[in-house]
Order: C-alpha cells, then sequence, then structure tokens
C-alpha cells in the first residue's frame, strides 16, 4: 500500500497481512504456552542514521527512508539510478551533479554545502538550511525554490524557467544569475548579485535596456566592463557611442567599416560593420585588435589568417 504526500512522492509502508479464512473449531486440548513469533518490520521506524557509504548503497538499491541521517559527506554525482532523496535528509556535504533523473529532493534539508547542477529538479519545497553555497546551475526545468530558503549563497545559473525568488528567502553573501529567467530580487533581500562571477548591479543584470553606452565607457573594471557590453549588446554599443572608422571598402552588399572604439585600461574594440546582401540588414562583427583592413577582418570571419587565402566567389 502506497501513501501519497503533498508533493505526490509515493511512501512505501509495510502491507497489512490479508486476512485468514476461518478454520472450524478443533477439540480442546491444553497445548504448552509458545513465545509469540517474531515479526521483523519491512523498514525502519524513525530516522535512519548511517555512514556516507551505507547511505549511498540504500538510496540506489531503492529503498528510501523517510528520514535519513548521514555522519559525513553525501556524494552521488552522475547517478543515473537516482530519482529521488527522502523526504528528510541531514548531511555535511550534498553533491548530486549531473544526476539527469533526479526529480525529487528533500523537502526539509540540513547540509553545510548542496551541489546539484545539472538535474531534472522541477519544484524545490519546504525547509532548507544550508550553512554554504547551494548550486542548481544548469537545471532547466528548475520553476520554484523552497519557500524557506536559508544559505549563504544561491547559483542559478542557466535557470532559464526559474523566473522568481520566494520572498522569504534568505542569502547572507550573493547570488549568481547569469542566464537565469530572473527578472529581480524580492524586495527584502540585500545580496550581492554576480553575472558570470561578476559583481554587477541590479540594472546590469535585470534591465539591461535601461544602460547607456556612456555607462560602459565609465567604468575602470576590465571584467565588470565585458559583462556590462555583453549585457548591453554589440551592435547597439556601436550604434551609440560611434567610433573612429580605420578602413572602408565596398562588397556585394554595398560599403563595409572598420571601426575602433578605444577603451581605457583595455584592448580597443574592433569590428567589421557590413551589410547583408540578401536581406540588407547591418550586422556588426567583432575581430581582434589588431586587424586593419575590412578585408582582413572578413578573411579572418572567414577562418582565413592569410586574407590571399581568402578569395570567395560570392560574400554573404
Amino acid at each position: 500500500m502506497f501513501s501519497i504526500n503533498a508533493r505526490g512522492r509515493q511512501l512505501r509502508r509495510p502491507a497489512a497481512p490479508a486476512p485468514q479464512a476461518a478454520e472450524p473449531a478443533a477439540p480442546f486440548s491444553p497445548r504448552p504456552a509458545s513465545p509469540p513469533p517474531a515479526f521483523a518490520p519491512t523498514q525502519p521506524t524513525g530516522p535512519v542514521r548511517t555512514t556516507p557509504e551505507a547511505a549511498r548503497a540504500l538510496l540506489l538499491s531503492g529503498r528510501m527512508p523517510d528520514e535519513l541521517i548521514v555522519s559525513g559527506a553525501l556524494r552521488l554525482n552522475g547517478e543515473q539510478r537516482l530519482r529521488e532523496l527522502p523526504l528528510f535528509l541531514e548531511c555535511t556535504h550534498l553533491e548530486v551533479n549531473d544526476c539527469p533523473n533526479l526529480e525529487l529532493m528533500p523537502e526539509r534539508l540540513r547540509a553545510t554545502s548542496v551541489q546539484a547542477a545539472r538535474t531534472a529538479i522541477r519544484e524545490l519545497t519546504g525547509d532548507w538550511l544550508v550553512r554554504e553555497t547551494v548550486n542548481l546551475s544548469g537545471s532547466r526545468q528548475l520553476r520554484r525554490l523552497p519557500e524557506r530558503l536559508t544559505a549563504r549563497s544561491l547559483d542559478v545559473t542557466n535557470c532559464a524557467l526559474l523566473t522568481q525568488l520566494p520572498a522569504t528567502v534568505h542569502l547572507t553573501h550573493w547570488i549568481e544569475v547569469a542566464g537565469s529567467g530572473l527578472t529581480g530580487l524580492p524586495g527584502g533581500l540585500r545580496v550581492n548579485i554576480h553575472w558570470q562571477g561578476t559583481a554587477v548591479d541590479e540594472r546590469t543584470a535585470f534591465r539591461p535596456e535601461d544602460l547607456k553606452g556612456v555607462d560602459i565607457l565609465n567604468i575602470r573594471n576590465v571584467t565588470r566592463r565585458r559583462v556590462l557590453l555583453e549585457r548591453f549588446g554589440l551592435d547597439r554599443f556601436v550604434q551609440e557611442v560611434g567610433g573612429l572608422i580605420i578602413d572602408r571598402d565596398r562588397d556585394t552588399g554595398g560599403e563595409r567599416q572598420l571601426i575602433s572604439i578605444p577603451l581605457e585600461g583595455d584592448e580597443a574594440i574592433v569590428v567589421l560593420r557590413v551589410i547583408c546582401p540578401s536581406t540588407a540588414h547591418t550586422y556588426v562583427l567583432r575581430v581582434p585588435p589588431h586587424i586593419r583592413s575590412c578585408r582582413r577582418a572578413a578573411a579572418w570571419l572567414a577562418g582565413f589568417e592569410n586574407e590571399h587565402d581568402y578569395q570567395p566567389l560570392i560574400e554573404t
């Protein structure tokens, strides 16, 4: 028999013995008393306390206790057999990276750190208390986080379906949001925002359309400037900032321009602006800063180091 909790998780319980047909009463004859038959429960009652090695074997065998307390780190990275974890789990470090069939995580979790990147998890609920980092990056089906999540930091890189955080989430250091579906943070959450490991502000992370080209020029930190440029878009940046035309020629689409934009403390941004002869759409393509001619830039974009080897019949 199964009972189903609020999440639809099936919890195995020992089956009740089937009723037996009544037998005719036998004549009474006194017999010596015998002890009651021993009964071994199919599952232990109460929490299961065990070592990491025993816990790993238990979970991979398909026997799923409701409560599991592990005296160390529970590492199950890359296990295709792993589909769920106990309702209550306590361990030092939980590692379930690259478990493609893992769909159910604990509803009550106590751990030092959680590494659960690239899994099949869709929803996380309940109460999670994690002293350090919760890494859920690359979980592309993830839509929901636990209502009560406390951690030092949170990584939801490339969780594109995750569009908001619970209002009650509590983080103390940082959150990594690159490639996520988040459009902002809860009002009460004051935490550093990272984009690909670089600290950014909320505008850069969630509202890049509000940025201006001059904002990028005024950033002194090279790494942060590159992040802003990625969020802003190269086409828009060249359109707003302009630049120095260091070469021009013509191809079948019309005039080509090689444009250089100097940056303080960093290599110049050099781009080839071309017009597609088929669609008349203008494209801005970045090339190495040492290139000084449109033809050399077109050859490099086509994969040729030597521009004399680039002899296209038709450029498209």
